[in-house]
């Protein structure tokens, strides 16, 4: 696949999340495919919550600080309007604004390490370093799609400038949406 990098502001935003361990995050999402209890934590959150509601569509945060396949721990998150009480299942928290470089993937979830490489190499060349944890931000998936060809996954991956001159672009992002479901990239 050929990818564009843009930079983005993400603002600060609520979300409720869950960590996880996962060995392998191929098998991790192969195994989300056939029984969706990322979904099922959803439900469970929003009916225990219902003076929330989501606002965006889901996260999957690489706590390790870089995205990897093996033995990774993982932060599921979603976006929501207000915070809730706190379980032993899962929490609530303020996410603070961040700059990210986004990086389009379309494809199957297997080949997202692609895109990471053009990431970090697009990062070396323009003058950014990271500034936090990855993250995959889930637009289009199995429960909408039929074709893994057809999945969009943002990488999202909070940055600073290394060249006080550079000045971040932005409002690209939904364009480069609409590109990817049209099959023009």
């Amino acid at each position: 696949m050929e990818y564009i990098a843009f930079i983005s502001k993400i603002p600060e935003h609520i979300v409720y999340f869950k960590e996880y361990f996962v060995q392998d995050i191929n098998d991790f999402f192969d195994c989300m495919e056939k029984r969706n209890f990322l979904q099922d934590l959803s439900d469970k959150v929003m009916s225990e919550n219902p003076e929330i509601k989501l606002t965006d569509s889901n996260v999957i945060l690489f706590k390790d600080g870089e995205y990897k396949e093996k033995d990774v721990r993982i932060e599921f998150c979603n976006r929501i309007t207000a915070c809730g009480k706190d379980t032993a299942e899962y929490k609530f928290k303020t996410v603070p604004a961040f700059t990210a470089l986004n990086v389009l993937h379309k494809g199957p979830y297997k080949k997202i390490s692609e895109a990471y490489d053009y990431a970090y190499k697009w990062m070396e060349e323009n003058g950014y370093q990271q500034d936090g944890c990855p993250r995959n931000r889930v637009i289009d998936g199995f429960w909408n799609r039929g074709c893994e060809e057809d999945y969009i996954t943002e990488i999202q991956i909070p940055v600073k400038s290394t060249n006080p001159f550079v000045l971040p672009p932005g409002g690209r992002l939904l364009g480069l949406i609409r590109l990817l479901k049209k099959g023009s990239m």
